[in-house]
């Protein structure tokens, strides 16, 4: 069976969330390719123990809740006239419009350096990804100019059940980590702007 395991651990991690007990404890009766790739990003210890359970570290508390709220959460009762028209649910994924903000803000980071002697050498893009968007800069191959290697730059992720954006950056590690001095904001703006301008140089190195 073919899954994708990355949608996978944020289910898992979204139940996780509903027993959640002794502080940060879970169970983790879930599929072991599943909780190894937790592991991997550092969002639970290593399940390769006696114990029933796993803890959730800081940020893994974090993400499953919200992860939780985007897959699990209940969504807030509307009182309608019997003769409306129920409105449709939102999928959990980007909306037009958060899209269409996306599109707008960072258009103009991923635009083509006036300088084609740069320009050649260096591009900038983003992709989206269910409700999170990564940007991300390329350059070509050390050993074969004429391919290009991608290194992530920043994640943006929309949670919609509190209607804000979340920023992420990548330690040496390898794994995405909340941005400490600017976590989240409601104006995708200002963490765009915080990543273009770089104050701790942990996006652009």
């Amino acid at each position: 069976m073919t899954y994708d395991r990355e949608r996978a651990a944020e289910f898992v991690l979204a139940l996780m969330y509903l027993d959640v007990h002794d502080g940060a404890r879970a169970w983790k009766g879930y599929p072991w390719a599943v909780l190894d790739l937790l592991h991997e990003q550092g969002m639970i210890s290593s399940p390769a123990s006696k114990a029933k359970s796993v803890v959730l570290t800081p940020e893994g508390l974090s993400r499953a809740r919200s992860a939780f709220d985007d897959l699990l959460g209940s969504p807030p009762v509307r009182v309608q006239h019997p003769r409306r028209r129920r409105e449709p649910t939102s999928p959990s994924r980007l909306g037009e419009l958060q899209r269409a903000l996306v599109d707008r803000l960072l258009a103009p980071v991923c635009a083509p350096h006036p300088d084609p002697s740069v320009s050649s050498q260096l591009r900038h893009g983003y992709r989206v990804e269910e409700y999170s968007v990564l940007l991300y800069e390329s350059r070509p191959a050390f050993d074969s100019p004429g391919e290009w290697q991608d290194r992530d730059v920043a994640k943006f992720r929309f949670v919609k059940s509190k209607a804000v954006w979340q920023l992420f950056c990548q330690f040496a590690d390898l794994r995405w980590h909340l941005y400490a001095p600017f976590p989240e904001s409601p104006d995708l703006a200002a963490l765009v702007a915080e990543v273009r301008n770089d104050p701790t140089g942990i996006f652009w190195g």
